[in-house]
């Protein structure tokens, strides 16, 4: 076998030339890829103060706009909440107590409405015949909260056998504050 003989310590000329190049070709890679980093980074910089800056200003502006708007929603929900007040304080017993008092097995009620700003009340029912509607609207006008009863329209079903009478009464409503 023959013998190997390794000199790791010979210098080639080429070679240590070749290194030399390769290393000063990385050096100058490596400038320019840090000069191009820095520049980028910079406008990055300037791009984001951009973006701060525009954001504070659409804030401020969408700010302003809210004020305003809030300001109107505020006052309609104000307005509202006053309306709800208002009806909550409505004294309802007094206006069913004299409805109630006025229950008759010739008539039956149908609907109950009511208009609290104007103080009406419109009452729609069903009665056996005309008589016991007259005699119900009589009774409701003697009622000391209701005022001013008044017969709206009258109906005579003629499609039941027993012809009842559909009416529909207003009346003012008298109520203590």
């Amino acid at each position: 076998m023959r013998v190997l003989e390794l000199d790791f310590r010979r210098e080639d000329r080429r070679t240590k030339w070749a290194g030399i190049a390769l290393l000063a070709a990385g050096i100058a890679g490596a400038l320019a890829v840090g000069g191009q980093y820095r520049a980028l980074a910079e406008e990055l910089a300037q791009a984001e103060a951009g973006m701060r800056k525009n954001a504070l200003a659409t804030r401020k502006q969408a700010s302003a706009e809210r004020s305003g708007g809030d300001l109107q929603r505020i006052n309609a929900e104000l307005k509202r909440a006053g309306e709800i007040a208002r009806e909550l304080r409505v004294p309802w017993n007094d206006l069913f107590a004299s409805v109630e008092a006025a229950i008759s097995p010739e008539v039956a009620l149908l609907a109950i409405e009511t208009d609290t700003g104007k103080r009406q009340v419109k009452i729609s029912g069903e009665a056996k015949d005309f008589d016991a509607m007259l005699d119900y609207v009589r009774f409701l006008g003697s009622q000391p909260k209701l005022a001013d009863v008044y017969l709206h329209s009258h109906q005579v079903q003629l499609q039941s056998p027993q012809r009842p009478v559909r009416f529909v009464l207003g009346a003012d409503w008298v109520a203590r504050q």
